[in-house]
């Protein structure tokens, strides 16, 4: 082999070998640091679960008597004693004729009427937080006007359902 041809191997190879040692002392001791820290944190949580609050007041049982029509109220509210609600919620009135009678329902809020679609209303929205109380108003009429007396066995029921409200 020729001379020339040795020194230019040569001196390619000094020159891989100082791009390497180039290479190596930057990827230990350069711009980008490759290190691992671990700490523990020693600390104590606590977690309590958001207070639902749903008060529903009123007479326990409406009384109709056949002759006349007959007016319940009863109220919806997010506190009580203890506190007020931590949660917002949805909630359905839902009215159940279980007599005889034919009979109509009006349900009334703040004097506005309610649709009842199959006797049950759409979601009312109760905040939580701030203490609030809706009341209303069911007028119960007769058809029949009076009604029959063998018509009034049975009941009237108001249910009320409320939902937490996701977030």
């Amino acid at each position: 082999m020729n001379i020339k041809k040795k020194k230019t191997i040569k001196t390619i190879l000094i020159i891989l070998i100082i791009i390497l040692i180039f290479m190596m002392f930057m990827i230990l001791y350069g711009v980008k640091n490759f290190a691992k820290y671990i700490d523990n944190i020693n600390s104590v949580s606590a977690v309590e679960i958001a207070k639902p609050i749903f008060v529903v007041e009123g007479e326990k049982n409406i009384q109709i008597n056949g002759i006349q029509d007959t007016t319940y109220n009863f109220s919806v509210k997010n506190y009580d004693e203890t506190g007020t609600s931590e949660v917002d919620m949805n909630y359905y009135i839902q009215i159940e004729n279980n007599s005889d009678a034919n009979l109509d329902f009006i349900l009334k809020k703040d004097d506005r009427q309610i649709f009842l679609d199959n006797y049950k209303t759409e979601a009312i929205y109760l905040s939580g937080f701030t203490k609030h109380e809706d009341l209303y108003e069911l007028a119960i009429k007769y058809h029949q006007n009076p009604a029959m007396a063998q018509d009034i066995n049975g009941n009237v029921q108001v249910k009320v359902e409320a939902i937490q409200v996701e977030k």
